[in-house]
């Protein structure tokens, strides 16, 4: 009886102690993480280009005894306009409170595009903070969630090119009413079927595609016509992609650079004298080697 009245005295004097030590398990506390380096959203010229940067963190209920309950979440992002030719402070740089979803590849009117937690989709202008347009409905089969590419596309409208949808590969997110439809490469648009990327560009629809073996040649088509090629004997079977007015072309060659070739273009072809520019884990890289990557230090707010 002694020993039990003893043990139970002890696991008294515990509670107590945890009730002066902020109730010992009881409470709830926020992990966060440090900002990441940039990534890529889109290239605008020949030296400049768009990053985005954003943080993590964990919402936590501290459990007494027990493994802490964790959710966790993003925020705080960023948008950065940097030169990739000559490293130096942002140009222009601003971060948010709360999280929104760029969209990569997409660049129009110096704008990057953006969704938000509330099922609403806007532009973030270089210069300004982000503009909500609207409430975004996507059509079945398309699904708005998961992660997407963007490009400009007819009328104002945006080209959306859905990761790990294959009921709808392709949509078109009407500026005006919000409505995302997928786009189906039927009737004078059957040309694209196959294609590995497709935008709008000066008044026409361009496309991507790698013919005959995987490896080796990528050709752009205007309107269903091959206007250009680029050729290089390691370009490997991953798909290229635009990036505004660029491409990016993933390259592997032992002894060499590894890692997205980008090829300047127009709808008229592929423009020769665009410096050799290598992308690598959003490392920039030139002919001679040379690297320019920004990391969270780097990017500052400018305003």
């Amino acid at each position: 009886m002694m020993v039990e009245f003893k043990r139970l005295f002890a696991i008294a004097l515990a509670a107590l102690a945890c009730v002066g030590m902020w109730g010992c398990g009881d409470s709830d506390y926020v992990h966060w993480e440090k900002r990441f380096n940039g990534v890529l959203v889109a290239l605008v010229d020949d030296s400049l280009a768009l990053l985005t940067n954003y943080r993590k963190y964990e919402e936590c209920h501290e459990i007494f005894m027990g493994s802490d309950e964790c959710d966790p979440g993003i925020t705080n992002d960023g948008l950065f306009l940097v030169n990739y030719r000559k490293k130096r402070p942002p140009l222009w740089g601003d971060t948010l409170k709360e999280h929104v979803g760029l969209v990569y590849g997409f660049w129009r009117d110096s704008s990057a595009l953006f969704f938000n937690e509330d099922e609403e989709f806007g532009f973030w202008k270089i210069g300004e903070t982000p503009r909500v347009v609207g409430k975004w409905r996507c059509e079945t089969p398309c699904k708005c969630g998961g992660a997407k590419y963007g490009h400009p596309w007819k009328d104002g409208n945006i080209l959306l090119k859905m990761v790990q949808q294959d009921d709808c590969p392709y949509a078109v997110l009407d500026t005006a009413t919000g409505n995302v439809k997928k786009l189906r490469f039927t009737g004078e648009l059957g040309w694209l079927e196959g294609g590995d990327d497709v935008t709008y560009i000066d008044g026409d629809v361009v496309c991507l595609k790698r013919l005959g073996k995987p490896t080796g040649t990528i050709m752009l088509f205007n309107e269903g016509k091959v206007v250009d090629s680029l050729v290089y004997d390691h370009y490997t079977g991953n798909v290229p992609k635009f990036y505004g007015a660029f491409v990016a072309a993933y390259v592997y060659k032992k002894d060499v650079v590894e890692g997205d070739l980008i090829a300047k273009f127009s709808k008229n072809g592929f423009e020769r004298d665009y410096p050799e520019t290598w992308l690598y884990s959003n490392t920039f890289i030139d002919s001679s080697g040379n690297s320019i990557s920004y990391s969270s230090e780097d990017l500052i707010v400018t305003k």
